[in-house]
This record gives C-alpha cells, sequence and structure tokens, in this order.
C-alpha cells in the first residue's frame, strides 16, 4: 500500500505536554537522578522514528540559550533532517518528577514546572521561517484539558480555512469527537471522564455511544490500558494488542510510554492506513520507551523488526491465527518496512525545550 503524500504529525507540544529538561525528585524534592530530556512530543517523534527515516519526520523544539550542548546533540540524534532547533531568547523549560518513594518508577508520581513553559499552537508550522510549512502535518495529536481544546481547535479551524487538509488525534474529548480522526484516552481517563468503574472494552463502547449521541464523524477509539496493552475500536478492525513486555524486570521508568504509543500509533495510521498494524507499532515504540530513562533516540531497526514479528505473533495467536514454520504473519509484518514512505512525506513534531 502506497504511503499518503501529506505529513503526519503527533504534535503534543502545542498542547499541554511541553517540552522541558526534568529531573526526577524524591518526595522531598531532593534530586534523586541527573536531568533529561522531557515533554510528550519528544517521546512522540522518538516513537515515529523507529518505523520511519529522519527525512519523514519533523520536529521543533524550542531551545532556551541555556538548554546544554549535550541535549541539542541528544536531538539531533533523531536525524538533522528531522529536527528543527528553534532559538528563544527565554530560559529552557524545566521541570520535576516527584516520586513519593524517592525510586524512580515507584510510589506515586506528580509533576511540577520549575520554570514557565511556553505554548504553541498549529500554526506554528505555517509560519515564514519554518522548514516544515510543506509539505505541512498531515496528522497532529493533541493532549489538554478542554479550555486548552478549545483554544487548538479555534486555530486549527483556521488553518483549515486556508486549505490545511490534515487529521486530528485527541486525548480525549467527547464533544469534539465529530472533528477528529483518532480518540486516544488511557483506561483511568475514559472512567472518570465516564463516571464509571467498567473493564477497557466497556469503557470504549460507552464512550463510542457517547459520541454517537452528539452526531457527526464517530473517529476510531484507541485505549491505552498500561500493563493490559491497548485496545482499539475502529471501522477495520476491534481488537487487543497486548503490551510487549510481560516481566517487570524489563521496565525501568515509564514516563513517556504513552507519548512513544502515539508516535508510533500515529506512524502506522500515516504507512499503512491500518488500525490494526498502527496498534503494535504503537506497542513497540512504548516499549523500547520504558527501558530507560528519557527517550529511546537510535534504536537499531534490527531490534525493532524483531519486536514487530514477535508481537505479531502473539496478536494473531490470540486472534486464533497460528504461524507456520515459513510464515511471516499478517499485514503488521508486510508494512514493517522502513523503507516504504516517499522521501516526500513528513511526519511532524514540535517541542518547546
Amino acid at each position: 500500500m502506497s504511503a499518503p503524500t501529506s505529513p503526519i504529525s503527533p504534535t503534543q507540544s502545542f498542547t499541554l505536554d511541553r517540552g522541558r529538561v526534568v529531573t526526577l525528585a524524591d518526595a522531598t524534592g531532593e534530586p534523586t537522578d541527573r536531568p533529561t530530556i522531557g515533554g510528550g512530543g519528544v517521546y512522540a517523534a522518538t516513537g515515529a522514528r523507529l518505523f520511519l527515516p529522519p527525512q519523514n519526520v519533523g520536529y521543533i523544539a524550542d531551545c532556551g540559550p541555556d538548554l546544554p550542548a549535550e541535549y541539542r546533540t541528544e536531538l539531533l540524534g533523531l536525524g538533522e533532517e528531522a529536527v528543527w532547533l528553534r532559538p528563544r531568547a527565554e530560559p529552557t523549560t524545566r521541570a520535576l518528577n516527584l516520586y513519593s518513594s524517592g525510586i524512580i518508577g515507584e510510589g506515586q508520581q506528580t509533576f511540577e514546572y520549575l520554570s514557565p513553559p511556553k505554548r504553541l499552537v498549529l500554526s506554528d508550522y505555517f509560519r515564514e521561517d519554518s522548514p516544515l510549512a510543506d509539505p505541512p502535518p498531515h496528522w497532529v495529536h493533541v493532549v489538554c484539558d478542554a479550555e486548552r481544546a478549545k483554544q487548538v481547535l479555534e486555530d486549527a479551524r483556521v488553518c483549515f480555512r486556508e486549505g490545511w487538509r490534515g487529521r486530528l488525534a485527541w486525548e480525549p474529548l467527547i464533544r469534539e469527537g465529530e472533528e477528529v480522526s483518532t480518540s486516544t484516552p488511557n483506561h483511568l481517563e475514559l472512567q472518570t471522564i465516564l463516571d464509571t468503574d467498567a473493564d477497557v472494552e466497556t469503557c470504549a463502547r460507552l464512550f463510542q455511544g457517547r459520541m454517537v449521541m452528539y452526531g457527526g464523524r464517530v473517529p476510531s477509539i484507541v485505549v491505552r490500558a498500561g500493563a493490559q496493552g491497548s485496545f482499539t475500536l475502529a471501522e477495520d478492525w476491534a481488537g487487543w494488542v497486548p503490551a510487549y513486555h510481560t516481566a517487570l524486570g524489563k521496565i525501568q521508568d515509564v514516563t513517556g510510554a504513552g507519548n512513544a504509543f502515539m508516535g508510533g500509533l500515529l506512524a502506522g495510521l500515516f504507512a499503512t492506513q491500518d488500525s490494526r498494524t498502527a496498534s503494535i507499532w504503537g506497542a513497540i515504540a512504548a516499549s523500547f520507551a520504558i527501558e530507560q530513562r528519557g527517550p529511546a533516540i537510535g534504536v537499531d531497526a534490527m531490534f525493532v523488526n524483531a519486536r514487530l514479528r514477535e508481537l505479531t505473533r502473539r496478536v494473531d495467536e490470540a486472534e486464533g491465527v497460528y504461524w507456520g514454520e515459513e510464515s511471516v504473519g499478517r499485514s503488521s509484518m508486510e508494512s514493517s518496512s522502513l523503507g516504504t514512505i516517499s522521501e516526500d512525506d513528513r511526519y511532524l513534531d514540535c517541542e518547546e525545550e
């Protein structure tokens, strides 16, 4: 299947998830680890880069003058073609991830900004100095509260009127459902929205029913459920993709896993237009994100393809399709080649650091 001629963009950065340098701390605020790059956008871009070459990925990093050179180098590890290090006069946004246990990834986690974040908007892509304006983004990933979402939609509507024909993936708003193509809440968010303690599948179908009540087009729904994996409810496929890792010892830090999942998911939708394949790609992206602190930049394609094969086999077998010795699996494996995307296409992400 040929790729679309427009780029793809899981832009976390113009929503509530801004780029920042993050320090981990215990419940008293005392640092427990060295600072690292953070923010949903960089995890999403990294998840996409597992499957797409750098010329197909675009990432805007608004860099303050105090951003250390080592972090600039790390960002450029996504590929120089993929990253726009846009200078900003203000200092780099910094934040704390707080763990009540004092151990990374254990105990209750809270988040605190140490300096004001900068909000980007979709129209930042179309500025005269933007190297990512032509071609414009194909997918935009939005993660924010309802008030911020209204602002994002207003800006998107202006872009629509000016001829932009991209798609929105949203986390998660019911009333705006008809204006987005994919809604991607996690299970806890969905339980809160629906005021229920129902299981994942029930929540997904209740959420879909609510959107039907509001009329208009009903988007695909992908519910992220942590260790359970994800459940997809779309026109072309409904089903589960399990989490790749089954052993807790492989998990170092779950920060950014959901964002990495979204990067892989949207890369899959961009490259294959297949919800099943895209959900598997998302799970693979998340599997690399949780194995270390910070984004997993520079993963060898051999490891990506090996995990794609293994997880595709597990999904197939859960659906009653068993591989023979010569089998290479279903479309998820067949479409996993990293060379299937035209160099004229691009997956975009923007982030403020």
